[in-house]
């Protein structure tokens, strides 16, 4: 696994120890993520969009769609990069392609346009970014178990409040502005703060030893020298995917996301719809009810990552599967407000725990030293698979029956089955780590 400078004793920027002062690497991650979190407010675009071509809805939101399977693709790429080159190399190229990506959406004539600018270049390009600075980072500097899941959790917080806050400034933009403008400003954001952020990413070295009491600190003679791959306890992405555990934490992944992804992107449309297809919300009401549910997915990233390291992280994936499948079930039988809002909380809440979980429980199994690339494939196996077909499947059903209750009874059931797997499959709190195949054989 090559690294940036390997063999120094410290990383700095303009003369700070970032070693010692390893929580600006959540920070760096939570901005990040809060730009990559913009994607799903894309919604606002909708409209405008209708008004200018007359495109069909389903033709402008394939390019929500699209972002998400390459989102899912990309991630997996990025990891890959990053265990092999440093997050440096993929964030660039990521940020690149993001700022590229809104250039020329600006442009956008046709649907093909929309669906490549939007889709396939702004997803592959969050994806890269993604996957080099969330779990594959916090995990090379969070050794510490105790506050590893903590630091995954804040890492990844942004993809909640992204859309909070995109969705007002950008309708704000559209009015003033167009659009078009619209998009070239986010890219103008987009290069200005990924500038500055790719300036402080840096990765322990070689030349560095963490210790629980005193944190990092150079490596000195008596120290024990770093592990060959050989010596190492972690696992390789071809191991972790000869392991029963990769494919289950790929099924887990896309059963909880398949239906938490249906809810994210639905929910406004589902709110307002009249009954008995919905409660029939207010446009005003079934705005605040969205900004609740950025908020709660923001917020339960860090708080299930806490809570992981309190109850142990199978408890809490059990715990958190079946909290969505207990939002679902409200949901469907929302027909007044304070019914309809608890259940957008609670499915807000789980939903960010999914996404935080899944990479701590992964990090567990197979080790923090190709985690970036074993994570980046169950991402883009499980939220790629999940968050393409659940929206699209949603969707298909609620327009065959009218009403989106079948589809969140379908997600419930997925939540329960996720539950089940989770309490019987994995393994119990203490027991996460895994002994890589060549050890084991060795010892018997």
């Amino acid at each position: 696994m090559k690294e940036i400078s390997t063999t120094a004793s410290s990383v700095t920027w303009l003369g700070i120890d970032l070693a010692k002062r390893r929580w600006i690497f959540p920070i760096i991650a939570v901005i990040t993520t809060t730009l990559i979190g913009g994607i799903y407010a894309f919604s606002v675009f909708v409209l405008p969009l209708e008004a200018e071509f007359g495109w069909e809805r389903a033709q402008i939101t394939a390019a929500f769609s699209t972002a998400m399977f390459f989102l899912g693709i990309s991630t997996f790429i990025g990891g890959l990069l990053t265990d092999r080159f440093g997050p440096m190399t993929p964030f660039i190229v990521g940020g690149c392609l993001m700022v590229l990506s809104q250039i020329l959406a600006a442009q956008t004539s046709s649907v093909a346009m929309l669906i490549v600018s939007y889709g396939v270049i702004l997803g592959s390009g969050l994806g890269l970014v993604y996957g080099s600075v969330t779990t594959p980072l916090m995990a090379r500097w969070y050794p510490d178990k105790e506050c590893r899941g903590l630091a995954i959790g804040v890492s990844v917080m942004g993809l909640g409040i992204g859309s909070l806050l995109a969705a007002p400034l950008w309708t704000w933009s559209i009015e003033a502005v167009g659009w078009r403008t619209t998009f070239m400003l986010t890219g103008g954001v987009f290069l200005i703060v990924l500038v500055v952020l790719a300036t402080l990413i840096r990765v322990p070295t070689s030349g560095m030893i963490f210790e629980k009491s005193t944190g990092w600190r150079a490596r000195t003679a008596v120290d024990p020298l770093p592990q060959s791959n050989t010596e190492s306890p972690d696992f390789t992405l071809g191991e972790a995917i000869r392991s029963r555990y990769f494919a289950l934490m790929v099924l887990l992944f896309f059963l909880t996301i398949f239906g938490g992804l249906m809810v994210v992107s639905k929910l406004a449309a589902y709110a307002r719809e009249l009954p008995p297809g919905g409660p029939g919300l207010a446009a005003t009401t079934a705005a605040t009810l969205v900004m609740l549910l950025a908020i709660c997915n923001g917020l339960g990233r860090p708080c299930w990552g806490w809570i992981s390291a309190r109850i142990g992280i199978r408890n809490a994936i059990v715990m958190c599967s079946l909290s969505m499948g207990s939002g679902m079930l409200l949901l469907a039988l929302g027909s007044t407000l304070p019914i309809f809002a608890i259940g957008t909380l609670v499915t807000g809440f789980a939903f960010g725990g999914t996404l935080a979980l899944i990479p701590i429980m992964t990090t567990a199994l197979f080790g923090a030293a190709y985690v970036g690339r074993i994570y980046g494939l169950i991402f883009a196996f499980g939220f790629g698979l999940g968050g393409f077909f659940g929206p699209l499947k949603g969707g298909a059903l609620r327009d065959f029956t009218g009403t989106y209750a079948p589809s969140l009874y379908i997600a419930l059931v997925l939540c329960l089955i996720s539950a089940t797997l989770a309490g019987t499959l994995l393994p119990s709190s203490g027991n996460e780590s895994l002994q890589r195949p060549h050890q084991r054989n060795a010892e018997t």
